[in-house]
């Protein structure tokens, strides 16, 4: 299946996506240590027999480029929401996962008439939260002194310990021995100062917010108050750690279908 690759120019930012398949279209925003390939190339086949599914990179990730200035969600919104002008005249179905949810969200926010229906996964409204401080300032601490060390835990973060041990000791090494995405610690920064609570109740588009049951890095209960916070939004739970397109592909590619297929 043909694979269509562009490049769009922001005053702040140039960003990548591809496309393939055709049909409704559907975009997938991915999440802080990945970029759009390495996130969700494997699931592209399930959604594009019948879909044209876009797959950016953003926020410096991949073939992107960081917004000039402070990196904030609005930004990363922006960037978004000009891929998505860019590649679709109707409204979008738009599916993010950890950042990429929050950054969802903030388009649905902030740019409803890009929108069609929505599917948060492991997304979280504030930062402001003790337990999620303490991660996320404890992977930025590593990720600054000792990036072997950090991408470590965050692999312990993201996966289920059934899951991870799986794996066996010869695949996680080749993992932690990866070299860490570009700018990853401007995006941990982001993660540590996130507080969309106000925008949330704007959100008026067919919602799913999709929580992991074992995941340690965003649990479930943030999901929850995500789902709490948008009016006649539906929530999910699925068993998985964070990376759930990585760890469970069958049950969240069934979960998003299911939804997005329902009038």
């Amino acid at each position: 299946m043909t694979r269509n690759s562009k490049i769009v120019e922001l005053t702040h930012s140039v960003v990548h996506y591809y496309s393939e398949g055709e049909g409704p279209k559907i975009l997938f925003l991915h999440g802080t240590n990945s970029d759009g390939e390495s996130s969700f190339g494997h699931i592209v086949n399930e959604f594009s027999k019948e879909r044209t599914v876009i797959i950016p990179d953003y926020a410096g990730c991949g073939k992107s480029t960081l917004p000039q200035g402070e990196i904030t969600v609005e930004k990363l919104a922006e960037q978004v929401a000009e891929i998505i002008k860019d590649s679709s005249k109707n409204p979008i179905d738009l599916v993010g996962i950890s950042i990429g949810a929050v950054v969802a969200a903030v388009v649905a926010a902030r740019y409803p008439e890009l929108v069609r229906k929505l599917v948060l996964t492991a997304p979280w409204a504030t930062s402001q939260d003790p337990r999620h401080q303490f991660i996320f300032q404890t992977w930025l601490k590593l990720e600054m002194n000792n990036p072997d060390d950090a991408m470590a835990f965050s692999l312990s973060h993201v996966l289920s310990p059934e899951f991870l041990v799986s794996l066996g000791d010869e695949k996680i090494k080749q993992i932690c021995n990866k070299p860490p995405a570009k700018d990853i610690d401007k995006r941990i920064k982001l993660g540590l100062d996130i507080d969309i609570c106000d925008l949330l109740s704007h959100i008026d588009k067919p919602t799913l917010v999709i929580g992991l049951k074992f995941d340690t890095l965003i649990p479930p209960y943030q999901a929850e108050r995500v789902h709490k916070s948008i009016k006649g939004s539906k929530y999910a739970e699925i068993m998985s750690g964070h990376a759930v397109q990585i760890e469970n592909p069958r049950d969240w590619v069934a979960c998003v279908k299911d939804f997005l297929q329902k009038i």
